[in-house]
């Protein structure tokens, strides 16, 4: 059995890359998965209109021995859990960890919220959230807004 409990750790989180991928890309499930992080931890440690960085939270998974720090995070390729490779005392079961955490998130019911990020290397506004546990996402060009 994991406990999962957001924290503020900027040592922690330095280091941090891609470590498992949600398998989620942009459209209403990365706003589902959002809404969710949103339910389970409040507001994210980092939080940007830049849609390649839009926000990042510091997790620590814990189980009756062990701690991890996972960087749960949205970038250039949708929702991501991030891991410090370097963290070798760790590492034995931490894609079990990562894997449970990312089930928590996923079996959330999403918070109500509206975010608009944007693209600026393609010039597209996306505005997503949820609403009444329903999530919506829409994408505009550059010319529309």
């Amino acid at each position: 059995m994991y406990s999962y409990k957001a924290i503020m750790d900027e040592d922690k989180e330095l280091g941090s890359s891609k470590f498992l991928d949600t398998g989620i890309m942009e459209g209403e499930e990365s706003a589902k998965f959002r809404g969710s992080l949103l339910t389970l931890f409040g507001e994210p440690s980092y939080k940007s209109d830049n849609a390649e960085a839009a926000y990042s939270y510091l997790i620590e998974v814990s189980d009756e021995t062990s701690k991890w720090y996972f960087t749960v995070y949205e970038g250039p390729s949708g929702p991501a859990i991030g891991y410090d490779y370097d963290e070798k005392e760790n590492q034995t079961n931490a894609r079990e960890a990562a894997q449970s955490l990312l089930e928590k998130i996923t079996e959330t019911t999403p918070s109500d919220f509206t975010e608009v990020v944007y693209y600026e290397d393609f010039g597209t506004k996306i505005t997503y959230g949820c609403k009444d546990g329903k999530c919506f996402y829409k994408e505009e060009n550059e010319g529309t807004f």
